[in-house]
């Protein structure tokens, strides 16, 4: 039954309110820190790389460094992941799903058609970097767009 104090102010918060505020500032505080891990890793590489190494060009940070950051951002997103699906309702489930799923199938679908029109001549050799961001592109923007309709 509703408390007839809180339809009337709706000062007070009901329980699956504060479930839902307390999810959100879990989800927050995962996305500040693995945000935090990822500039740090990012602010680091800009240090130990080669002043003027090109950004396509590999070799330009030493090794040791190339694998920590690997690790540190495998063990980060792994958990980040984990957590953060932890957190997750049912509808905010479905939403990721969709995006993950849209983000999928631009690669599924691009990375054959760029190789097949650079085979013709058609483009320049398919290019990880910028599969990457297409993909990591359309998953945003496919999750936003659930989101905010």
């Amino acid at each position: 039954m509703m408390n007839k104090e809180w339809a009337m102010t709706g000062k007070s918060v009901g329980p699956g309110e504060a479930a839902d505020r307390a999810r959100g500032r879990r989800t927050i505080r995962n996305f500040v820190v693995l945000a935090l891990i990822g500039g740090a890793v990012g602010f680091t590489a800009a240090l130990v790389e080669q002043r003027d190494a090109p950004i396509a060009a590999g070799g330009t940070m030493p090794a040791w460094f190339a694998i920590l950051a690997a690790a540190i951002m495998v063990v980060a997103v792994s958990i980040g992941s984990v957590l953060y699906h932890r957190s997750m309702d049912e509808l905010q489930r479905l939403d990721n799903y969709w995006a993950a799923t849209m983000g999928a199938n631009l690669l599924l679908l691009g990375y054959p058609v760029w190789l097949i029109l650079w085979k013709g001549g058609l483009l320049p050799a398919p290019d990880a970097m910028i599969l990457y961001l297409a993909v990591f592109a359309t998953t945003m923007i496919a999750y936003l767009w659930r989101k905010l309709r």
